[in-house]
């Protein structure tokens, strides 16, 4: 159940990034966005004849598989442009972005070995004993 504050429609549509904003937010291109959006089978919201906007959690959802950027700069950045352009929705804004947070499963350590198959797998065999041994030192209980 959402808590965040209620805006009329067209206002809160109105305070939705369109899509060249949130791909700027996130590092892409438009057509990359396009196609990002489509991949995962977000309908933007249409606001007038040409401007599409998304949701706060579909622009997280984007970024989360395009990976370009951080989750936490595409949210920092969706809340300056909110405040800057729309702060009567700056409420929402962040109730969406903590229900988005919220809602991501807890993260898992990856097993040890695993982890150091990963490192020798990506780095010349100098460059990763050196990076073991100090993963070593720092490491609790390995």
């Amino acid at each position: 159940m959402s808590t965040v504050a209620a805006l009329p429609r067209s206002n809160y549509i109105r305070s939705l990034p369109t899509l060249s904003q949130a791909a700027g937010f996130i590092g892409l291109d438009t057509g990359g966005m396009s196609r990002a959006v489509a991949g995962l089978g977000i309908e933007p919201q249409r606001w007038g004849r040409r401007d599409k906007h998304l949701g706060i959690a579909e622009v997280l959802q984007v970024a989360r598989v395009a990976r370009r950027a951080s989750l936490e700069e595409v949210a920092g950045s969706m809340l300056e442009w909110t405040e800057q352009n729309h702060p009567e929705a700056l409420e929402r804004t962040t109730g969406e972005i903590d229900e988005f947070f919220a809602q991501l499963p807890q993260p898992t350590a990856t097993p040890p070995d695993e982890f150091l198959a990963e490192l020798r797998a990506a780095l010349p065999e100098r460059w990763a004993e050196k990076a073991e041994k100090i993963w070593r030192a720092h490491a609790p209980n390995v």
